[in-house]
């Protein structure tokens, strides 16, 4: 299916609609089709998750159709810079584990504004200079694609998240998974864990090895370096801003380290001192190890990164998590780092917005 979907080429960036379906005044570019005399189906704006949340349907910035790779990559930094200006404060970081990282302190968000404009100074300079092209498909149906989004290819050359394994040495060294070879002797708990870690292993690898087989422009656009880096760049600048300050700027700075590769011709607009640039890394090293152990907590409990957990596993994961915390408070040596864990342990109840 995703080999047949990356022969379609269509005219714009944006999501696909009937052309009924649009009010009229929509901005919209029509798909030609070969064997009807008039088109059916047009890309119109954005209808991925992200363009609506938290109030994100209230701003003014340009949700599509994008006719360039620029216009894409400078949209999303346009909407999270405005629904900071609107709508930004002062906040802990949403990821318990990071507070320490800011002195337990509230964050504020004229910090990460400004790496937004730090972004969209780089943003036109980033679109990759050969472009990956198809032979021409077409479309003649929708079936469910809710939040679905067209994209230029170079940010489209990704292990979609639900397949990714990214961080664990075996999946990105693309190694055969298999079990421990003391799988059996392991308790039940261990065992879980375990078979949880192989099965993201065994998705990783065999979606990576049939993307090969059977679909080499995607796979051979995933393996590029700067392609990956773009990527990485793209996607943290339009992550909503939840008090981090340190992975957009760690982005910036890395993409900064490569501007040779990525546009030799231009003077890169943005610099970052030394000892800023130390700072921040040392941060952001600190929040993606933070990453992993609750990458790790999570997949122990069975619960997903927005607290969720099948109806049936609701008990069980509220006893494993209360089994973790009991056992993290055990190794803490002072009253007061008790007090901090209790205040700021993740899996208590909370405001969907903190």
């Amino acid at each position: 299916m995703e080999k047949n979907l990356f022969v379609i080429q269509l005219p714009a960036n944006g999501s696909i609609y009937h052309k009924g379906f649009l009010d009229p005044g929509v901005r919209s570019v029509d798909i030609p089709q070969t064997n009807l005399s008039m088109p059916r189906f047009c890309v119109g704006p954005s209808t991925e998750y992200l363009w609506w949340y938290q109030q994100r349907d209230e701003l003014s910035a340009n949700r599509g159709p994008w006719h360039t790779s620029k216009d894409v990559l400078s949209a999303v930094g346009e909407r999270e810079l405005e629904w900071l200006q609107k709508f930004g404060c002062e906040r802990y970081p949403r990821e318990a584990l990071y507070r320490e990282f800011y002195g337990h302190q509230r964050v504020d968000p004229q910090v990460h504004i400004g790496y937004l404009l730090d972004y969209l100074k780089l943003a036109p300079h980033v679109v990759p200079r050969k472009y990956f092209c198809f032979r021409f498909g077409e479309l003649t149906g929708i079936i469910d694609w809710e939040h679905a989004t067209i994209l230029p290819l170079f940010l489209q050359a990704k292990i979609p998240k639900h397949f990714q394994n990214d961080g664990d040495d075996e999946s990105e060294n693309f190694r055969p998974p298999k079990l421990r070879s003391n799988f059996d002797m392991l308790s039940d708990g261990e065992r879980e864990y375990e078979l949880e870690i192989y099965r993201r292993r065994q998705v990783h690898y065999f979606y990576v090895g049939f993307t090969d087989r059977h679909n080499k422009p995607h796979f051979n656009a995933m393996r590029k370096h700067n392609i990956v880096m773009r990527n990485r760049l793209y996607d943290t600048a339009c992550r909503p801003w939840e008090g981090d300050n340190a992975s957009l700027q760690a982005e910036l700075i890395s993409t900064l380290e490569q501007w040779e590769e990525l546009a030799p011709e231009v003077v890169a607009p943005v610099q970052y001192s030394m000892e800023e640039t130390k700072n921040c890394l040392a941060r952001h090293a600190k929040q993606k190890e933070a990453d992993l152990q609750m990458e790790q907590i999570r997949a122990f409990i069975g619960v997903n990164i927005e607290g969720w957990v099948p109806n049936g596993t609701f008990e069980e994961a509220k006893a494993k998590a209360e089994y973790i915390k009991n056992e993290m408070l055990n190794e803490v040596e002072t009253e007061y780092e008790r007090r901090e864990l209790l205040e700021h342990w993740p899996f208590q109840d909370h405001e969907e917005i903190d």
